[in-house]
């Protein structure tokens, strides 16, 4: 189960590598620092902490998915090398 936990985490990291750039990028509409309670109401994004709340929720999702995934994997290997334990078993036999 370990080594299967390296090439998730791997991906997790990536995929959350790809995603931060994407969020922390700003659109330059002004050439000074003007504090956030001077500004005007649509311009102080009210829907950041929904957003990162909704990268937050598909990112767990997807660990979980990922997880999921590589546990079937995991016994389906497992079921497949017993299988071809009996089968060669049954060919000495």
């Amino acid at each position: 189960m370990a080594s299967l936990m390296r090439p998730i985490v791997l991906a997790m990291l990536l995929l959350t590598s790809a995603v931060v750039p994407v969020v922390a990028q700003q659109p330059e509409q002004q050439n000074e620092y003007v504090p956030i309670d001077q500004l005007p109401p649509q311009d102080q994004l009210p829907a950041a902490p929904l957003l990162i709340t909704a990268y937050a929720v598909v990112m767990v999702g997807l660990f979980a998915y990922v997880l999921s995934v590589a546990r079937r994997l995991t016994t389906v290997q497992h079921e497949l090398e017993r299988l071809e334990s009996d089968l060669k078993k049954t060919r000495r036999g």
